[in-house]
């Protein structure tokens, strides 16, 4: 049977990716042609998609096998280093990053998403928000207007960020957590879930707790 469809390749196989899987299927636009991961066994099926080998494969793919896109199907837990290696790695080899956003997700037209941005189900990016390269806006977080998130971010499910927040590159915003009206989140930060942010974080820093400290 033939397809139409462009390949993409997915690069990890845990539940991040699992989650990236349906998505992609349910965009009907992408073929998924394998998972890339070190931790799994060749020919073991992930969600019904094999995995294929490890990352050290991903010239030849790109290459001789003229797949040319690609996903970052590795999640993050504070730390979101190893997504941002992935992301260039794959960039300086030529592959496309395509966002990858959730039919059920709502997104402005007036907002702007960049290549790699994974946008998961009942989430919500509002009017004259600005969302970086390769950041995830997990499921159900909302995005309200004029905010504007940076380059390998990771809003985790149910988080809330306020109109005109501002949150630099690399930064981690837990689950659930709430970012009030204006505030200003400086890069590599670290918001623990459930915080409340009231007042403007430095960059480098991990806060927590109600209101956050």
């Amino acid at each position: 049977m033939t397809t139409d469809k462009e390949k993409i390749i997915i690069l990890g196989g845990g539940g991040h990716a699992k989650v990236l899987i349906e998505i992609i299927r349910s965009g009907g636009i992408f073929e998924i042609a394998g998972i890339l991961d070190a931790r799994f066994e060749k020919g073991l099926k992930i969600s019904g998609v094999p995995v294929i080998g490890k990352d050290d494969l991903l010239p030849g793919i790109f290459e001789r096998d003229r797949i040319i896109n690609a996903c970052i199907g590795v999640g993050s837990t504070r730390d979101n280093s190893l997504r941002r290696a992935l992301y260039e790695k794959v960039k300086q080899i030529g592959f496309s990053v395509p966002s990858l956003v959730h039919p059920k997700a709502v997104v402005s037209a007036s907002c702007r998403i960049s290549e790699g941005t994974q946008l998961m189900a009942s989430s919500v990016v509002q009017p004259c928000s600005f969302i970086g390269e390769n950041t995830i806006i997990n499921t159900g977080a909302i995005i309200d207007h004029d905010c504007n998130v940076g380059r390998h971010v990771h809003i985790c499910p149910g988080a809330v960020l306020s109109g005109e927040c501002l949150v630099g590159e690399g930064s981690f915003i837990g689950t659930g957590a709430t970012i009030v009206n204006g505030i200003k989140i400086g890069k590599n930060v670290t918001i623990g879930a459930g915080s409340v942010v009231v007042n403007d974080i430095a960059d480098d820093s991990v806060v927590k707790g109600v209101p956050a400290r």
